[in-house]
């Protein structure tokens, strides 16, 4: 098995700020363990889907998922990198 680390994009994800719902963007690195690359993809997908700061306000769709980099490390972070929000282009 080897370590990767993977970085995962989030498109309309949808928080709510002072009562309001707004649509933002997220990035977040996860380091997996993995014997290829893609299975580390799947793996670290699979973290973000099931992480509650990635779930979307209530009557709002889930965001969009994608894998950005997968790429071998040599050490597994303590704790693991948090996420990063950002303003989501209309």
């Amino acid at each position: 098995m080897t370590l990767f680390q993977v970085e995962v994009r989030g498109r309309g994800l949808w928080i709510v700020v002072d009562d309001e719902a707004q649509r933002v963007e997220f990035a977040v690195t996860r380091v997996v363990e993995a014997t290829t690359a893609t299975e580390a993809a799947q793996l670290a997908l699979r973290i973000v889907q099931e992480d509650r700061r990635a779930a979307s306000a209530p009557g709002h769709s889930a965001p969009q998922l994608t894998v950005d980099v997968v790429q071998p490390t040599d050490s597994l972070p303590d704790p693991q990198p948090g996420f990063r929000f950002y303003a989501d282009p209309p």
